[in-house]
């Protein structure tokens, strides 16, 4: 199938075409297992993982990749809590100057 390159107690890494994947044998491989494309992110994943650590200057995909990999609750719903909170900092009502005001053309 594919080449294990890496592994870390429940955890694989295969090298595929376009990457890396990473993959929880504690979990199916369809709710398990995420693509990366570079080796140390993937190496990274892991110790991230088991020891429960949560960057806070990433992506939301590398997130996202973590909750895949973990079966703790507790750090999925702590890596949650950081998407939403991000989700609703991008989120800025339209600004309005009221002190602006549109000067009338005259033909």
């Amino acid at each position: 199938m594919y080449n294990k390159i890496y592994e870390k107690k429940e955890f694989m890494i295969f090298q595929v075409k376009e990457g890396y994947v990473v993959y929880n044998t504690k979990k199916s491989f369809q709710e398990g297992h995420t693509h990366l494309k570079h080796f140390e992110a993937a190496k990274t994943a892991i110790d991230l993982v088991l020891n429960k650590k949560i960057p806070k200057s990433t992506h939301g995909y590398y997130l996202t990749s973590l909750i895949r990999l973990s079966e703790d609750d507790v750090y999925i719903s702590k890596i949650n809590e950081l998407l939403e909170s991000r989700e609703h900092k991008g989120k800025k009502g339209k600004y309005y100057n009221s002190g602006y005001k549109v000067a009338k053309r005259s033909l």
